[in-house]
């Protein structure tokens, strides 16, 4: 009986050299062990070598390991159907799904310790040894839906029906052409995005104004006529509240006993539910995984050659773009 193929991973983390330090290669060790040990290079800065003002660019490769000489991106290849369709597509799904949640949860800890992000520009996956390098674009979080390896598996594709043309070295999805106007109307959309979220915000606040206006106008027309009955609705009021949080209760207490306070029980309350507010937004902010800006799409490709040369592709239509 045939042993069945078990591929591993072995992940290169390309740093900028400005970035690098013991310390930050001791917390991808310890980040990223669980994927499998990570090594550490660099790369002088991307636009030139010594420029202190070029971005920093990091890159992730994914080496896939323990295959031998078994091949799998020629179709023709005994196997290689099976191969890829049965173990290699399921395998680099879970392990894009585990590097998209570890770079978050990375940066996650570094925000909560108050250190700087590690972005990556791109994932770069060695397919078979070195025979086709698939470049795929990382998001503004600095990650990838798993979902890309239909992508990957419209690449083989193509490849094999020979769409792509000869000594193809490598495919960057998307396209620079398709990233930029990706960029443009991601970002235009989500401009629009708070634009609306800050319209709508703005709509519940003066309903809200608006309501309480309403409620003091009454309170005041009341109180003329009865202010025994606005007295007694007060209390009844502060009971409800006090009887719901005794906690609150308790530290509203504490702060009224405190020499210094010029603040009267409803203004102590007022304070604590805003101040508890602003501690939630922060929690939210501080704990919560990053979202990307826009959603990329990966239909257009950049083809490059063994002879330096490159040329766009369409994989929706299977043509390249003039």
């Amino acid at each position: 009986m045939e042993k069945k193929l078990h591929p591993s991973p072995l992940l290169i983390l390309d740093l900028d050299e400005r970035i690098d330090s013991k310390e930050l290669r001791a917390e991808i060790d310890r980040c990223y062990s669980y994927i499998g040990t990570p090594v550490i290079r660099t790369h002088a800065p991307a636009e030139a070598a010594g420029d202190a003002e070029a971005p920093v660019q990091n890159v992730m490769r994914l080496n896939i390991n323990n295959l031998g000489t078994h091949h799998y991106l020629d179709a023709s290849a005994e196997g290689a159907d099976a191969l890829w369709n049965d173990i290699l597509l399921h395998w680099l799904y879970n392990q894009i799904h585990k590097l998209d949640n570890q770079m978050k949860i990375y940066n996650l800890r570094q925000r909560e310790e108050e250190k700087p992000d590690l972005m990556f520009e791109w994932l770069e996956i060695n397919l078979e040894s070195g025979k086709l390098i698939a470049r795929i674009k990382l998001d503004s979080a600095s990650g990838v839906s798993p979902e890309v390896c239909t992508t990957l598996d419209a690449l083989r594709q193509a490849l094999n029906a020979g769409a792509l043309g000869e000594n193809v070295v490598s495919v960057s999805m998307p396209s620079a052409t398709s990233l930029e106007v990706q960029e443009r109307e991601g970002m235009a959309a989500k401009a629009a995005r708070e634009a609306a979220a800050a319209e709508e915000a703005a709509r519940l606040a003066a309903e809200e104004q608006a309501q309480a206006d309403v409620a003091e106008a009454e309170a005041d027309a009341l109180f003329l006529e009865s202010p025994q009955l606005v007295e007694q609705a007060a209390k009844e009021q502060a009971a409800e509240r006090e009887a719901q949080d005794p906690i609150l209760k308790a530290r509203v207490e504490a702060d009224l006993a405190r020499p210094e306070n010029e603040m009267t029980a409803e203004e102590i309350v007022a304070k604590r539910i805003a101040e508890e507010a602003e501690l939630h937004e922060k929690m939210e902010e501080r704990y919560t995984l990053p979202v990307a800006d826009y959603e990329l799409e990966f239909s257009q490709w950049t083809i490059h050659y063994a002879d330096g040369t490159e040329r766009d592709f369409d994989s929706t239509t299977s043509a390249f773009v003039a």
